[in-house]
């Protein structure tokens, strides 16, 4: 099975947020080959980050 994990669940785990280790966990358990994500995504976590001052971590 893939997962096509939207950006909300990426930027929980890059902001440190509530939800954060559930998201780590799952990371740390399914083959990185399962999960995907959409371009749309990409860039949606490209701009929070960017507003967010963490422009650096996006590269």
């Amino acid at each position: 099975m893939t997962y096509l994990l939207d950006s909300n669940v990426w930027l929980e785990l890059l902001f440190e947020q509530e939800r954060a280790e559930d998201v780590r966990r799952f990371l740390e358990t399914e083959p990185m080959a399962q999960i995907a994500i959409s371009e749309f995504s990409v860039y949606s976590i490209g701009i929070a980050l960017a507003r967010s001052g963490l422009e650096h971590a996006f590269v």
